[in-house]
């Protein structure tokens, strides 16, 4: 839902005697709040080697803000894959996440999509500068500006034009913070299905010409989700089903849950620590999956995969450069002079990001329990904070 971003006890107790009272009273605060920043938030962090310290330090940096509820992180290096779960899965009970713990991956579904989109170029079912409009179920005369018609490369770097989202949500992201904000959103979405998103696609204006100026768009995201449907001739959830998850085996990851996966997933709460709502089931190829560290472990590990044709196609520039620019989906820079891409995403209730640092074949999934303000920019810096230590090339060697 939320827009991509790029920044980033036991209580320890003494006797006190005579003039020794006062030294053990400043000691005792000193041992209390070095305590209350680190291990009082659960772990099962075994702290057994360099990344784990790295990653434990990282976690506990991102813990001193207490709006954060829990954090699942799954760190890939050289194939080999590191999970680590922090704080709880709810607040109303002691209950430490897991990597099979279930969360909303929001935005970071947006990756998906575009890597299927890629292989449809591959196969030879989509270009990246046609008319897109070809590709879509009916006449969309509409999706032009200028001269211009939306492309795949408009769509997938947010340079379509297109509306933030259909149904329309500019008045309520005017005012976000509103404490009914996610309530109104799932009113707004309440019964607006494929058949009311491709009536309202109709009556769309795009808000500038394709090409000429970024502005995030979930409605995007869902158009190209209508044409892979199309171009492939089938609904788009067997097809996520054919082409990624099952070939990588991710058994948890999904738009809609059964009820042994729904016991899995875990709380998310607002900005104001009160439990949110989970997306609406419109939410698709934009940021509707579910999914888990263990799982997108796995993802990971297939986006590290340079020999992959998919792969490469998807994390080619499109628009900007490699230090400051966009692939399809993923946002490209750099983190002192090594080459990252990443996605991050934010729903009612929970954040996530996803880093990869190809040169290093290093990447990233951090999910968190929380919609707190500035929650995936702290999951950025968890990532890193531990690639800069170097820990994980130590990992094998502690």
């Amino acid at each position: 839902m939320t827009e991509h971003v790029t920044r980033n006890a036991t209580a320890l107790t003494a006797k006190m005697h005579g003039l020794n009272c006062a030294a053990l009273i400043l000691l005792s605060i000193a041992s209390v709040s070095a305590y209350a920043a680190t291990a009082m938030t659960p772990s099962d962090n075994p702290l057994h080697s360099a990344l784990d310290r790295a990653v434990d330090q990282a976690a506990n940096q991102y813990f001193r803000n207490r709006c954060h509820v829990g954090v699942s992180i799954a760190v890939v290096e050289a194939g080999h894959s590191h999970y680590y779960d922090y704080g709880s899965a709810s607040r109303d009970k002691a209950a430490l996440a897991t990597p099979q713990s279930i969360y909303e991956i929001a935005s970071v579904t947006k990756t998906f999509t575009a890597t299927l989109a890629a292989q449809a170029i591959i196969d030879g079912r989509m270009s990246l500068d046609g008319d897109f409009r070809n590709d879509l179920p009916g006449d969309y005369g509409n999706l032009a500006a200028n001269g211009r018609p939306i492309t795949l490369r408009t769509l997938a770097t947010h340079y379509s034009g297109m509306p933030r989202d259909i149904p329309d949500t500019d008045a309520l992201f005017a005012n976000k913070n509103a404490p009914d904000f996610n309530a109104r959103m799932v009113a707004l979405n309440q019964g607006f299905g494929r058949e009311q998103f491709l009536k309202a696609l109709h009556q769309t204006r795009l808000r500038s010409a394709p090409g000429e100026k970024q502005a995030y768009s979930n409605a995007g995201f869902l158009v190209i989700g209508l044409g892979l449907e199309k171009v492939y001739g089938m609904p788009f959830d067997p097809l996520l089903r054919q082409y990624i998850t099952q070939p990588l085996d991710m058994t948890s990851t999904g738009f809609t849950l059964n009820r042994s996966e729904q016991s899995r997933l875990v709380t998310g709460y607002d900005h104001y620590g009160r439990i949110a709502p989970y997306h609406p089931d419109n939410a698709g190829a934009a940021w509707g999956l579910y999914s888990s560290t263990e799982d997108l472990a796995r993802y990971v590990r297939w986006q590290l995969d340079g020999n992959d044709p998919a792969i490469r196609l998807s994390h080619q520039v499109l628009m900007g450069n490699t230090n400051d620019g966009h692939a399809m989906a993923w946002s490209l820079g750099n983190d002192h002079g090594q080459p990252i891409i990443w996605h991050s995403g934010g729903s009612f209730g929970m954040s996530s990001q996803v880093v990869l640092y190809p040169k290093q074949h290093e990447g990233f999934a951090l999910l968190a329990n929380d919609a707190c303000t500035g929650t995936e920019s702290a999951l950025m810096a968890i990532a890193q904070t531990v690639h800069r230590s170097g820990a994980s090339a130590k990992a094998h060697t502690n």
